[in-house]
C-alpha cells in the first residue's frame, strides 16, 4: 500500500477507535437565553449595524477581564481593550466594517485613542446567514493564548436581539492536537491525532446609536454603559438616542 494511503488509513482507524474525529465543544453555538429573544429576519441577514458600548452588559467580559491579556485577542471581530470603548458596526450589501476606540480618558490629557478607530473589514464572501444569525468563517490567528494545539482559528456569530442589543459569539477552534499512544510518568511513546476543540464565548453589547454616521467621542467622564442607560430613558420619554 503506498505510504500516503497508509497514513490516511491509520488516521481513519485512529479516529474510529477513539471516536475522536468529532470536535469537542465547550459552550453553546447559540446566544444564551438570558440575553433575551433574538430578532430573526424572514430572509437574508440580520441587521447588526449600530454603535455599541463596551464592556458588555452580560456574558463574557461583563464582570471581569484577565489583566494579563486583552479581550478578543487576535482582533476578532475587532481589537478590544479592558477599558470602556465604542464599537461601531457598519453593514452593507458588500460586507461589514467593525471599528473600535476608547470611550474614556483622564481629564486634561490628549489621547488619540479617543478619536482614532481600530478597524476590521469582513467582505460578504467571508460570512453566511443561517437561522437568523450572521456567521463569520473562522480564520487562523496568532495569540499568546495556549490551548494545547498546533494553532487556532477564530470566527464569530452575530445576533440582533429584540431589545436592540447585539450578541457576539466568538468561537475558537483549536486544531492539531495530539496525544501519546502510551504514557507512563514522564515517558511517552508515539502520538495520535485528537479531535479539534471548539470554545464558544458570548457577550451582549448595549446599543447606543444607529451607526448611520460616525459617532461623537464619548465624554471623558461618562462610561458607555451609562450612555446606554440614558438612551433607554430617552426612549421611555418618546425620544431616541439616535
Amino acid at each position: 500500500m503506498p505510504l500516503p494511503y497508509v497514513h490516511h488509513f491509520a488516521v481513519a482507524v485512529t479516529c474510529t477507535l477513539l471516536v475522536a474525529c468529532k470536535a469537542e465543544v465547550s459552550g453553546s453555538p447559540s446566544p444564551p437565553t438570558e440575553f433575551g429573544a433574538v430578532s430573526k429576519p424572514l430572509l437574508g441577514c440580520p441587521s447588526v449595524q449600530g454603535v455599541y458600548a463596551w464592556p458588555p452588559v452580560a456574558g463574557t467580559y461583563s464582570d471581569q477581564m484577565a489583566t494579563n491579556r486583552e479581550p478578543w485577542e487576535g482582533g476578532i471581530p475587532v481589537p478590544a481593550r479592558r477599558g470602556a470603548m465604542q464599537i461601531w458596526v457598519k453593514q452593507s450589501g458588500t460586507g461589514m466594517v467593525f471599528r473600535s476606540r476608547s470611550a474614556r480618558r483622564q481629564a486634561g490629557l490628549r489621547d488619540r485613542t479617543l478619536t482614532e478607530w481600530s478597524y476590521a473589514e469582513y467582505p460578504r464572501s467571508s460570512y453566511s446567514c443561517i437561522r437568523g444569525l450572521l456567521v463569520v468563517k473562522a480564520v487562523d490567528v496568532e495569540t499568546t493564548e495556549d490551548f494545547g494545539g498546533a494553532g487556532i482559528r477564530r470566527g464569530f456569530k452575530l445576533a440582533a436581539l429584540k431589545d436592540g442589543s447585539l450578541a457576539v459569539g466568538v468561537n475558537t477552534v483549536v486544531h492539531g492536537r495530539t496525544s501519546p499512544i502510551f504514557a507512563w510518568g514522564d515517558v511517552s511513546v508515539g502520538s495520535i491525532p485528537m479531535s479539534d476543540r471548539i470554545i464558544w464565548r458570548w457577550s451582549k453589547l448595549s446599543r447606543l446609536e444607529s451607526g448611520e454616521q460616525e459617532p461623537a467621542p464619548v465624554n471623558a467622564a461618562l462610561a458607555p454603559r451609562q450612555t446606554a442607560e440614558s438612551g433607554r430613558e430617552d426612549s421611555a420619554h418618546g425620544r431616541t438616542a439616535d
